[in-house]
């Protein structure tokens, strides 16, 4: 029997990216090749060069951008629109986009358009720090957003990440509610796990006598909240002086003039192997987003399975988790927040009790269950 071909489609990523999007796609890779030993797995991205390789069992293509003809992205799909027409596969994963509309699907096929969050809604957070002629000048992102987005009736089934994605969409493009599924993000257990924390920090070579918050996030500072993480670590710090945070992810030229600041760690690039031993050394974990799609995130799945105190801004909107329950939720960033905050990892009875509940909570999410589910939709 001839094996089933599966593609993955990154537009904005390559899968050397250590981001939340490429790392749902290998943890989701990583069960479908434990459980699917009949299925080939592809993956197709926009690079700097046309090459295919495989690697770990995976096979890859790399498509070559030109950056003139990729204005507005359209290129792009252009490009993913000839590839799709010129290679076959009975199963595209992709997260949607213009050459939906350009391909010609053949009838044997299946495309599952995953939203990871909305686009369009992503955009619209940004313009809460605009002043009004910024307001103006990018306001054509929005129906362009909107546009890259919208599901082709050549979509036949549609993956949200969290309920609130999922209303988000459907708000968006009306379609029928039977045609989605909502399936949150898994983590995998046996890799973030609860570990000794005096060991994790000797391992890390982290000062035994501090304690640890932990902020991880890729960009700037305004969407996942780096600015927030730091003004709260300011309050945090000037109540007690043996805190410390760990700042993981952020381009460094973007964010520069943020960590001038005694408390601050800032540790430009993590190996991936080495990432479950910073949640593991950290005793607060601090999800400052204003806007996110999944719910929970994956890098919140990942705390809370190794055991931080999760610190939870109330628009980033995790769904799963409840204020002084299995997290703290926040809005002020303030030193009243602070004093809640070290009030909480002070009192070990709170602090182990949403420990205990978090952790409990994030095992209905363990990656084998998860990728049961979206494996369920995907090779239907």
């Amino acid at each position: 029997m001839k094996n089933k071909k599966i593609c993955f489609v990154t537009i904005n990523a390559n899968p050397e990216f250590l981001g939340g999007y490429v790392l749902y796609h290998k943890n989701l890779i990583k069960y479908l090749q434990r459980n699917f030993k009949n299925l080939e797995i592809n993956w197709v991205y926009l690079g700097k060069e046309n090459r295919n390789f495989s690697k770990n069992g995976v096979h890859y293509f790399e498509l070559k951008t030109n950056r003139v003809k990729s204005f507005m992205q359209f290129g792009n799909h252009f490009l993913l629109s000839r590839f799709f027409s010129k290679n076959y596969f009975e199963i595209i994963n992709c997260g949607g986009g213009p050459w939906t509309y350009f391909y010609k699907k053949k009838k044997s096929q299946r495309i599952i358009q995953t939203f990871h969050g909305t686009v369009f809604y992503f955009n619209k957070n940004h313009f809460k720090r605009f002043g009004i002629l910024k307001r103006i000048l990018f306001f054509p992102l929005l129906p362009l957003s909107w546009i890259l987005e919208r599901p082709h009736k050549n979509v036949n089934k549609i993956i949200c990440v969290s309920e609130k994605v999922k209303k988000q969409a459907i708000k968006l493009y009306s379609f029928e509610d039977k045609q989605v599924s909502v399936i949150r993000t898994g983590v995998d257990l046996k890799e973030f796990k609860q570990r000794d924390k005096s060991k994790a920090k000797k391992f890390l070579n982290l000062n035994k006598d501090y304690f640890y918050g932990l902020y991880v996030g890729g960009g700037g500072y305004w969407t996942k909240g780096l600015d927030r993480a730091i003004n709260l670590g300011k309050e945090i710090y000037q109540l007690d002086n043996s805190f410390r945070l760990l700042v993981i992810g952020p381009d460094y030229e973007k964010v520069k003039p943020l960590l001038n600041e005694p408390f601050i760690v800032f540790l430009k690039k993590i190996p991936r192997e080495k990432m479950s031993f910073y949640y593991s050394a950290s005793d607060l974990f601090f999800c400052m987003s204003r806007y996110e799609g999944g719910a929970p995130t994956l890098v919140v799945s990942e705390a809370m399975a190794s055991g931080c105190l999760l610190v939870c801004s109330k628009d980033s909107e995790q769904e799963i988790v409840e204020d002084n329950k299995t997290s703290l939720i926040i809005e002020k960033f303030d030193k009243s927040d602070a004093k809640r905050i070290l009030e909480a990892y002070k009192s070990k009875v709170l602090k182990n009790e949403i420990i205990k509940n978090s952790f409990k909570k994030i095992n209905e999410l363990s990656l084998e269950k998860w990728g049961k589910k979206t494996a369920e939709v995907l090779l239907k």
